[in-house]
């Protein structure tokens, strides 16, 4: 087994980073539900949310998605160790909504290789916020699958004392020799404030439960970020840029790796408040991204004349504005935004100078959409109701490669393609209503019910070529576009109880989701990509189509003290998912999980010590897509063991030192949200899933200043 160096936890910068997500409501008074994932606040009257202490450990995955499998409803659809897609209650992918610090990251990957996952670095304050059930219209554009917010709220940064303060952290990981770094510093005067952060990663392949090497599990990135504000009066001014630089990276289940992968987004903020409950904010934002895939620098290619290379790029701007004031006994909330994305690109062969296909060319999405949200607190009850209106426009350029001359489908493609009507507009009506009934001191009831809407991605409508284009959801096939699409629109309801008594708490879920227009892959009509696609990979192409689909389940939060300084905290979660049009289950639904952990808080020698127990089970998924080949999982069992040390903990410093045991009983195992792996010649079998790591030790050693 190899030894190695690691990693640092990408949130240990700025608070302790949590393995176990509490859930957390906007006040006891308020009907829309946030669950806090990652960090803590720096100040609790922001966004009103009242905030549990949790333990605290070091992340496993670079991109901290192990960290958020452990909310209700959710877990991570991986394609590679940096490319993670969240999945929330049976939707993910660009169906859930991911914003950093309220810029919306338009990726360059049509895979999602640069999921917005993988575009977050740390700072002071950072918080990762996903709101439970019925998302409320003023959380951002098309949330029909949910909505992650990821942020240091500024407001919170202009609260700190003045002076300097940072952190600095490292980590260490085996097997899979890897290092993780970061650190950053924070300077705040009577007005202004000042912040950078910077972070480095990379580790070798990482081995599964029965010393299997996991093919392509390596990755390298490094990053830095900068942050600046002023407040005079009323006002407020906070400026931000971030550059994250991903190198050669592994995805296992995609076509392709990452050659590299250049990230920067930026915002300018501006928020005026006229007194306590009236405020108006507007920001500037927008990310660049530039990106390089390849089949043979990081893999096997069967011959030279298959070798591809991929470049493509992303760009992106928006505007978002908010006013807030009261209005009938509540608070009223007007908003706009608008938003432009650009995407490239082009397939090469670097071994013929003369293959080309040009894939995507300035593939256009102009956004612009306006909302009203009213939300009304009272002793018996609190009522959010909001309603938001959104118009698409799409666009593309012409479709080009060398290929038409020597084959007639490709030909047939490119012509029609480029002889179709390749803009479209999509009108969206969203409506969000949700209530808390306080009907006991005890006891809270939660109904909520919405109306959602999702326009369809460029490659949904532009690939012309049938080609392994799916957003990440990488079933094997090859995909062509429809120009014909229409938008999906999701209807909602969502039905609960908080039961609370003594230190304990009991947050049940019911929801039951209806998706007219789904958009999903169907077996092509057409002849000429079925000729293409047959002569390339052997199978006909899926078309992306609108069809119906239903999904319906549950989730659970438990929490509670079992002794004076022993807690326990357990979340449940299961969904269910088909099509309505043919009697099939939806592609790589999570089965049903259960995560478990006891924490005791005691000490060792005077120093505070935390240990943590967490049992994960997850059921086996029998209920899966014929049409799309999938295969059965089986369930899986493991036990991770967590010990937090803190040697210094006063107001100037804090020394704090982490021990992580992973899949304790180094259990072979793979989740069903894992990737199948398409890696020649490695321990791994092509076609099968991805297995999950085996047993892995974690050390982390981080200091406050």
């Amino acid at each position: 087994m190899k030894q190695s160096i690691i990693a640092l936890a990408v949130f240990t910068a700025c608070a302790p980073v949590h393995i176990y997500a509490n859930t957390i409501d906007l006040a006891d008074n308020t009907s829309t539900e946030v669950v806090t994932v990652i960090g803590t606040p720096l100040s609790l009257s922001t966004q009103n949310i009242e905030q549990e202490s949790v333990s605290a450990t070091s992340n496993i995955d670079a991109d901290f998605g192990d960290q958020l499998a452990t909310l209700p409803g959710v877990s991570i659809s991986r394609n590679g160790p940096v490319t993670g897609l969240i999945q929330y209650r049976g939707l993910y992918g660009d169906r859930v909504g991911v914003s950093i610090d309220g810029v919306d990251i338009t990726g360059a990957g049509p895979n999602a290789m640069d999921s917005p996952l993988s575009h977050v670095l740390p700072e002071p304050g950072l918080t990762a916020t996903l709101y439970r059930g019925i998302v409320p219209v003023s959380a951002g554009v098309q949330t029909l699958g949910g909505k992650l917010r990821i942020h240091s709220d500024a407001s919170a940064l202009f609260d700190l004392n003045t002076g300097f303060s940072g952190s600095v952290s490292a980590n260490a990981i085996s097997p899979g020799s890897g290092q993780q770094y970061q650190g950053n510093v924070f300077y705040k005067s009577e007005q202004a404030f000042v912040s950078g952060a910077f972070t480095h990663q990379q580790r070798d392949e990482q081995e599964s439960g029965d010393n299997s090497v996991i093919p392509n599990s390596h990755y390298q990135r490094n990053g830095g970020k900068f942050r600046a504000g002023v407040e005079w009066g009323n006002h407020q001014v906070d400026v931000s840029y971030q550059q994250l630089n991903t190198n050669e990276s592994g995805t296992p289940a995609l076509a392709m790796d990452i050659g590299f992968i250049d990230a920067a987004w930026y915002r300018l903020g501006y928020r005026y408040n006229a007194n306590d409950r009236e405020f108006f904010t507007l920001s500037w934002f927008g990310n660049s991204n530039q990106h390089a895939m390849d089949n043979f620098s990081q893999r096997m290619v069967m011959s030279a004349d298959m070798a591809r290379k991929n470049n493509a790029d992303a760009i992106a701007q928006g505007v978002d504005a908010t006013y807030v004031m009261p209005f009938y006994e509540g608070d009223l909330k007007l908003g706009a935004y608008l938003h432009h994305s650009r995407n490239n690109s082009t397939i090469t062969n670097p071994n013929n100078g003369m293959f080309f296909v040009d894939n995507f060319t300035n593939a256009e999405k102009d956004t612009a959409s306006v909302y009203t949200e009213w939300q009304q607190d009272k002793a018996s009850f609190s009522t959010t109701i909001g309603t938001r209106y959104t118009r698409v426009d799409m666009d593309a350029g012409l479709a080009g490669s060398n290929m038409v001359m020597m084959n007639p489908a490709i030909a047939k493609l490119v012509d029609d393609f480029n002889a179709a009507e390749r803009d479209k507009s999509y009108s969206m009506l969203d409506v969000a209503a949700s209530t808390r009934y306080h009907a006991s001191d005890n006891v809270d009831i939660i109904l909520g019910v919405s109306q959602k809407n999702r326009a369809p991605t460029y490659y949904e409508r532009y690939t012309w070529l049938p080609l392994g284009i799916s957003g990440g959801m990488a079933d094997g096939f090859n995909y062509i576009g429809n120009l014909t699409l229409d938008n999906e629109t999701a209807r909602q309801i969502d039905v609960g109880i908080d039961y609370r008594f003594k230190s304990w708490s009991v947050s049940p879920r019911l929801f039951y989701q209806d998706i007219q227009d789904y958009i999903t892959g169907s077996p092509s009509t057409n002849m000429a990509a079925n000729m293409v696609s047959t002569m390339m990979a052997g199978t006909i192409p899926f078309q992306w189509t609108n069809t119906d689909a239903v999904i319906k389940g549950a989730d659970l939060t438990v929490s509670g003290n079992l002794l004076d300084n022993v807690r326990l905290n357990a979340v449940a979660s299961v969904q269910h998912g088909n099509r309505d049009d043919i009697d099939d289950a939806l592609f790589r639904i999570a089965p049903e999980q259960l995560i478990t952990t006891i924490q005791w808080d005691t000490q060792l020698l005077n120093a505070p010590m935390a240990l943590q127990l967490t049992s994960e089970l997850a059921g086996a998924q029998n209920h899966v897509s014929a049409l799309q080949s999938e295969n059965t999982t089986a369930g899986y069992g493991l036990v991770h063991i967590t010990g937090l040390f803190t040697f210094v903990d006063n107001a100037h410093s804090n020394l704090q030192v982490t021990a992580t045991v992973h899949n304790l009983f180094d259990k072979h195992y793979a989740t069903h949200t894992a990737g199948i792996n398409r890696v020649m010649n490695t321990d791994v079998a092509v076609g099968e899933r991805v297995p999950a790591a085996g047993r892995e030790w974690h050390l982390s050693l981080s200091y406050r200043f």
